[in-house]
């Protein structure tokens, strides 16, 4: 059997296609399941009669391909330039696979959806506009993301300042160490990635490296724990068995494999895009010394903002006003008309209808003139929640 090295492990063994016999195919599985499947050691592999009954006694990731299968696997995934091997399959390039948008407060948000080819010139065109835009901090969204390619995972890795050591392979030939891919424009030292229990193979390949490094924060909930990885070993026969021939941990051996990574912050499920920004925001304004003001929940989405002072202010032209901002967290500083209802008094109301179920945050800054000629000295911040549901109307 010849076998060639493609990416990191990948196994092919490649032979001529000749006629071969069932049994001569369950022999060929047996003895490369014997050399080269990483996992619990199946208990009757000798005895099995076809190569039905062996797959049955490996993980769920490991399946045989007949060749019309293998072959219409070959044409959807295949590709002359690309790696083989992958921890999952893996999406051609998709020039809308990763997509980005500035957050109120000078926070980038990066999502990225697989890790398909040419993933690391994608992250750096992002990351660069990001950062042109003023972008001083960064959420980096794996939520979903089922994985993909292993070497676009070494290259994510690479954005990420402290990260050293990409991975720890184990297969059934020893242990190995996954290289990084360096990138020079590099993320942020505290930036934080959003995971959930749909993020798996390379997405946790990815997430357990930062998290034994503490090169990033880690927010949201358990990953799914799928941290095996599968190589293709073609048959005489013309199809093929993909198989699981190796488990991947993160540098210092933390396992991923039916265990799943946990994040610094544990956040709800749908939660975790809004949450982050708000808990960025609010930090950076407590840092400021701005007030704290309770804000109630469930404000409908046409709710007006009325603003009161002690004492008689000098708001000036309202349309250039920009002393109060009312944010949407997970977006931007929302457009909003405001008028002075009297002496005292801003009344703020949003341009548009509020988003049910969001959360937003109506921010006073510090300066704005008082008729007496002293100023606001101390900002505050309220949050609201917008009611979840329309109510029903009485009949």
């Amino acid at each position: 059997m010849k076998q060639t090295l493609i990416a990191v492990m990948a196994v092919f063994a490649w032979l001529c296609l000749t006629p071969a016999t069932e049994a001569a195919t369950l022999d060929e599985v047996k003895e490369i399941v014997d050399l080269y499947y990483y996992g619990d050691k199946p208990t009757n592999l000798r005895n099995a009669k076809n190569v039905t009954e062996v797959v049955r006694q490996l993980d769920e990731y490991s399946v045989y391909m007949t060749p019309a299968e293998y072959n219409d696997y070959l044409n959807q995934y295949a590709s002359t330039e690309a790696p083989v091997q992958v921890a999952t399959i893996a999406a051609p390039h998709n020039p809308g696979n990763v997509s980005s948008n500035m957050m109120y407060g000078n926070v980038g948000y990066l999502k990225i959806k697989s890790f398909s080819a040419h993933l690391q010139e994608d992250v750096n065109a992002h990351w660069s506009r990001l950062k042109a835009a003023g972008a001083e901090r960064l959420i980096l969204d794996l939520r979903f993301n089922g994985g993909g390619y292993v070497d676009s995972a070494e290259q994510l890795l690479g954005f990420f300042p402290r990260v050293k050591e990409a991975y720890k392979l184990q297969t059934r030939m020893g242990t190995q160490s996954g290289k990084v891919v360096p990138a020079k424009n590099q993320f942020p030292v505290d930036t934080y990635v959003l995971v959930n229990r749909y993020s798996a193979s390379a997405s946790e390949i990815v997430t357990v490296s930062l998290k034994d490094q503490s090169a990033a924060n880690v927010v949201g909930e358990t990953t799914k724990g799928k941290g095996s990885v599968q190589s293709l070993f073609e048959l005489e026969n013309g199809g093929a068995l993909k198989l699981t021939t190796g488990h991947y941990t993160g540098p210092k051996g933390t396992p991923v494999q039916h265990k799943g990574v946990e994040p610094n912050i544990k956040m709800k499920p749908g939660t975790e895009h809004a949450g982050m920004h708000k808990r960025l925001v609010t930090s950076d304004l407590v840092a400021q010394g701005y007030q704290f003001i309770k804000g109630p929940t469930d404000v409908p989405q046409s709710k007006v903002f009325n603003v009161e002072f002690t004492q008689k202010m000098n708001f000036g032209p309202a349309k250039s006003f920009n002393k109060m901002e009312l944010v949407k967290f997970g977006s931007v500083s929302i457009q909003t008309a405001k008028k002075a209802s009297d002496e005292k008094t801003m009344t703020i109301q949003p341009a548009k209808p509020m988003a049910l179920g969001a959360e937003y945050m109506l921010i006073v800054h510090p300066g704005i003139a008082g008729a007496n000629g002293l100023n606001v000295v101390k900002g505050t911040y309220t949050p609201y929640t917008v009611q979840a549901r329309v109510p029903a109307r009485a009949k």
